[in-house]
């Protein structure tokens, strides 16, 4: 980014890079800072570098110079001094806009230098980072002409200013290449000169050039002024307005003691009397009322100014000429009448004084000492200019002109009624207007479209109060930078010309620039989904959704919805309500770009477009102009849901066509969905969007889940702990049968422990843990929730580490940090806790093993069943390599995992933290058959199929990883439970394939069931027996005893010192481990 300090860095080595012949004006003498002057940047064409009223830098022509444009060629120059041996930096400030001549090569890095102009030609707008130019080397004995204007972007590379068809361009190139360039013609010179004088039009005097509005009248400063005397300088007393007199380059001057232009305002003309009746004689001015009222009353031949003056009509025009660079003005009259013979008649004189142009040296409008020892002085005509007058115009001070500014931010934009500027969705951004809301029916903080990006377009400190702004529509992107102003004390804001918006001019009046607020409406400013209807995840949801039309008539229970004619396709919003499955299509972003957003501090902003569907059918245009539901029609139709409406704290959106055209995504089309209220029929109608009449729907979510999550009421969940860890029974509806260990010996294998399903009466035990593997912890494991399901569950308790005991200096560690007690060598590390488990698991990577067909299938098909694990911190760890025939305690992730390495078996190694949403052969998700009755569930009892699931395991290869069409469900075959091979969802759950799931539900279980049923329990010669609230240890003396609950917290802790001992423990599972032997589970009554 450029700054002031590297304009030129190259200090005096440039001075060898610059052109030695340049030749210096000394007529123009700066200093350093702000100069008061105003200059032309004339190039080699003497064209003017100019700027115009949007910060667009422009190109002048001479010979279209006047006193309209005059204004946008004026510069205001600033020096600042390096130091000795540094060349000066020059900024250029606009007298028309009030903005600094600055560039930007923002976005333009990757341009080479050969492509740089013809890309920007034409495009260049001031405000950027690029400032202080490289100009002349000397200012305080004069300038030197022809030089190139250029700032460094980087060290060694500069970025010129060049013209080239009259049109403005930006070059870079190296430093020491600038003087070649210009030498060479590629690279433009200018030449810093003062502005020829100008003749005033009746605009550029009553505008003073643009700085005001053409009504609030001019005052000019003398600087010897009338004095002493009654009599008026029309000029500086009052304000005045000129008003073309139709005679070229002059003007008639119109002048009001209340200085307000009105129906009273009189007319300026020198007289024929005289000012004065002694010594030289000096004429007076005068003034005549004559505007039309006036004029009327005279004979019917005096039909305007110059009839009703008659032969003084020449007397009533002036020539203002102008000298910008010195604000100086001169003032000279068409005509003067003297009375030359003296006899008082003026009508008999046939020489009259006349001028046809300011060439003609006479007529002169100034100040005349009538008696100079006494300082009388009077304004009158005389034939040499006596004293300087000032137009004002000096300078580029903002203050006093009116010129305001606002800060960065989101705004709505107001005028004095209220309404908001905005394009409404009928015009869609071809026309913008102002727009009356109703409070109560719309909210703009949700409707981009009524929303502004405005940002000051000059950051320097000494303009950002008066800088011009640029406004942005936020939806539509439309942009005009503008010049605010504001009465002192004023309660608005103004512009001085008509707002242009997208080639379309709009009548502004007083106007308000109103913060959005952001702590009120803090969606405007982080929802980058705000003005359209967005569905999150609306594809892996059933995605039905109702549409409540608004209207008067049709509120509360009184609703209408849209919903599909039962004897047709037709839609209406009559009596019916369906809910329909919304098709997401194209997201795109849309509305002002980042950069621009960012000046806001507010998000870009992004739409979606859907298929609007109804089973098989798909909503889109049919006969008379009418929208129905049809197979014919597809996914690829689609809709917008655009925010039309704000009732009663719910949105309502229009239903608006999208382009049907690959080329033009995310683009609105020219129909929308309009209901008929001229028939009774309620039809939705295909109406034209430009129709001022919009209709408007709620879309509310049948917010129907896919897969069942175990955290709510029908699970007995606990508030604050919803998704811990549930004991749970599976029974299967149609055969009253429940998940269980394996227990018919046709299906059992030695080495493998299979999940079978049999009768309960046939069980050992048949609760399972379900843990939750996958919810918040990937992008939508809320949708699809993945469990851990397992049985024989063992926890080792984490052992806390024990600080160094000693007060010293603990040591270092290899990076030199100082340590702390638990780190010191005499502390204790402390262990992390685990859990041993058996997981239930698909054999599905295991299909290429020895003996896969008889240990992991049956037949065609993939068995379940469960392995040895371990779950510590975010790893879980299968067991294998003779870890799983460890004891719990003896369990060493360090070595296991160092095992693993050295036999290829990481796989075995699970990451929890980087599961993703895909499936898993040790995680199941449970698939609602039936997901849209699952919200009008009460309770979970075992014979509902309203909460009734399928428990997956994994999709077809292509599927999607979330609903899959094609998965694999637990089936039985032939009594064996095994996976569906890919089988297709619907057929799954309802018959009608060889591969039918089996279908579930829940039942709370018991931790009773969780452990074998055997009461004793043989631990080699130690015994453990379960009791009625407590465990009896036999053959254990001297031995140490810890007694620990389901949930590993400490039951009991003690040394047994007899061979037959009872110790107390709450009823359900406890674990019992005793010194040397291994921990077993034990069910106390």
């Amino acid at each position: 980014m450029n700054k002031k300090f590297s304009t030129l860095l190259a200090g005096v080595a440039l001075f060898g890079a610059m052109s030695a012949n340049a030749a210096v004006n000394p007529a123009i003498v700066l200093t350093e800072g702000a100069n008061s002057g105003l200059y032309q940047l004339k190039n080699k064409s003497n064209n003017f570098l100019s700027m115009d009223a949007d910060g667009k830098l422009t190109v002048t022509q001479s010979g279209d110079l006047d006193s309209e444009n005059l204004a946008n060629t004026l510069w205001c120059v600033t020096v600042t001094e390096e130091g000795f041996g540094k060349e000066p930096i020059y900024d250029f400030l606009n007298k028309a806009t009030g903005q600094y001549l600055t560039v930007t090569l923002d976005g333009l890095e990757g341009v080479t230098a050969a492509n740089l102009f013809g890309i920007t030609q034409g495009n260049v707008i001031a405000g950027g980072e690029i400032e202080g130019w490289a100009f002349s080397k000397v200012y305080a004995s004069g300038v030197e002409e022809e030089r190139p204007l250029y700032s460094y972007f980087t060290k060694d590379s500069v970025v010129a200013i060049h013209t080239a068809n009259n049109q403005v361009g930006l070059k870079k190139m190296l430093a020491t290449d600038v003087e070649s360039q210009v030498a060479s013609n590629d690279l433009v010179h200018f030449t810093l000169t003062e502005a020829n004088p100008i003749v005033l039009s009746a605009t550029a005097i009553n505008t003073i050039f643009g700085m005001q509005d053409a009504d609030k009248g001019v005052k000019l400063k003398f600087k010897e002024d009338k004095n002493k005397t009654s009599l008026v300088n029309y000029f500086s007393e009052y304000k005045f307005w000129a008003e073309d007199s139709g005679d070229a380059n002059f003007v008639r001057v119109l002048t009001s003691e209340n200085d307000k232009l009105a129906k009273d305002s009189v007319y300026v003309y020198v007289d024929t009397a005289y000012a004065n009746v002694n010594g030289e004689k000096f004429l007076a001015f005068n003034t005549q009322q004559l505007n039309h009222a006036v004029l009327s009353k005279n004979t019917t031949a005096n039909k305007n100014v110059g009839d009703s003056l008659g032969v003084l009509n020449d007397q009533s025009k002036f020539m203002f000429t102008y000298w910008p660079s010195k604000d100086s003005l001169v003032i000279q009259v068409k005509q003067a009448t003297y009375d030359n013979d003296g006899d008082g008649i003026f009508s008999d004189e046939t020489t009259k004084s006349t001028i046809t142009t300011n060439i003609d040296g006479k007529n002169y409008v100034t100040v005349q000492d009538l008696v100079a020892a006494d300082e009388i002085r009077i304004m009158t005509i005389n034939d040499k200019k006596e004293t300087e007058i000032s137009f004002g115009f000096a300078g580029c001070d903002s203050k006093g002109t009116g010129k305001v500014s606002v800060d960065n931010g989101l705004y709505f934009i107001r005028n004095a009624k209220g309404q908001y500027l905005t394009s409404p969705i009928h015009k869609n951004g071809t026309e913008y207007e102002w727009v009356t809301v109703k409070e109560e029916e719309q909210l703009p903080a949700h409707m981009p479209a009524f929303q502004w990006v405005v940002f000051k377009t000059q950051s320097n400190d000494k303009l950002a109060e008066t800088s011009p702004v640029s406004i942005n529509n936020r939806e539509y992107a439309d942009d005009e930078t503008i010049q605010l102003y504001a009465n002192e004390g004023a309660k608005y804001v103004y512009i001085n010309s008509a707002l242009t918006l997208n080639g379309v001019a709009i009548a502004t009046d007083s106007l308000t620039f109103e913060a959005v607020d952001k702590d009120e409406y803090p969606e405007a400013y982080g929802d980058s989904l705000l003005g359209y209807k967005n569905i999150k995840d609306a594809e892996y949801l059933l995605g039905e959704y109702t549409f409540k039309y608004l209207h008067p008539y049709a509120t509360g229970e009184n609703s209408k919805y849209l919903a599909k004619n039962e004897g047709d396709s037709l839609l209406n919003v009559l009596n019916g309500k369906d809910a329909f499955r919304l098709i997401e299509g194209e997201i795109g972003s849309y509305g002002v770009t980042k950069a621009i957003a960012k000046k806001a501090g507010v998000k870009v902003l992004y739409r979606a477009e859907y298929a609007i569907a109804l089973g098989n059918t798909y909503m889109w245009r049919a006969d008379e102009q009418k929208y129905a539901m049809s197979e014919y029609s597809n996914a690829n139709r689609k809709f917008f849901f655009k925010e039309n409406n704000h009732y009663e704290g719910e949105d309502y959106y229009a239903i608006v066509e999208a382009v049907y055209n690959s080329a033009e995504n995310n683009k609105i089309g020219s129909y929308k969905a309009g209901v008929t209220d001229d028939i009774l029929d309620a039809t939705l109608k295909i109406q034209p969007l430009k129709e001022t009449r919009t209709s408007a729907f709620a879309i509310n979510l049948d917010n129907t889940p896919l897969y069942r999550r175990f955290n709510t009421a029908l699970e007995n969940a606990v508030k604050g702990q919803e998704d811990s860890v549930k004991v749970l029974k599976f029974k299967e509806y149609y055969r009253d049968e429940y998940l269980m260990d394996e227990n018919n010996e046709k299906f059992q294998n030695e080495e493998v422990d299979y999940l079978g399903i049999w009768t309960a009466d046939k069980a050992t035990g048949l609760s399972f843990y379900v843990d939750s593997a996958v919810i918040n912890k990937t992008t939508r494991g809320y949708i699809k929730p993945q469990y851990f399901v397992y049985v024989n569950r063992e926890v080792q308790p984490g052992v806390d580490a024990i600080p160094c005991p000693l007060e010293h200096n603990h040591g270092v560690d290899a990076d030199g940090n100082e340590l702390d007690a638990y780190h010191c060598s005499h502390a204790t590390p402390g262990k992390a806790g685990y859990i041993r488990a058996k997981y239930l698991v698909s054999f599905a990577d295991s299909l290429n093993a020895e003996n896969a067909d008889k240990l992991y299938q049956f037949g065609k098909y993939t068995r379940v069943g469960f392995v040895d694990a371990m779950h510590i911190g975010d790893s879980l760890i299968f067991l294998t390599n003779g870890f799983e025939n460890q004891k719990l305690a003896d369990l060493d992730t360090a070595k296991i995992i160092a095992n693993y390495k050295a036999t290829n078996n990481t796989d075995k190694i699970i990451d929890l933290a980087a599961l993703t949403d895909k499936h898993h052969n040790y995680t199941w998700s449970f698939r609602f058959i039936a997901p849209e009755k699952v919200a009008a569930a009460t309770e979970a009892v075992d014979e509902s199929l309203d909460v009734a699931f399928l428990i997956e395991s994994n999709k077809a290869a292509g599927d999607a990883d979330i609903a899959p069409k094609f998965g694999q469900w637990l089936k039985s075959q032939n009594g064996c439970l095994v996976l569906s091979n890919d089988t297709e969802f619907e057929k799954a759950k309802l018959g009608g394939s060889e591969d039918n799931a089996l279908v579930f539900n829940i039942a709370n279980g018991s931790e009773d069931d969780l452990a074998t049923d055997n009461e004793e329990i043989a631990t080699s010669e130690v015994t453990v027996i379960a009791q009625q609230g407590a465990v009896r240890v036999a053959n254990a003396a001297g031995k140490k005893v810890v007694v620990t609950n389901i949930l590993g917290q400490t039951v009991a802790n003690t040394v047994i010192t007899s061979s037959d001992a009872t110790i107390a423990a709450p009823q359900g599972v406890v674990v019992v481990a005793v010194e040397g032997e291994e921990a077993v589970k034990a069910i106390v009554k």
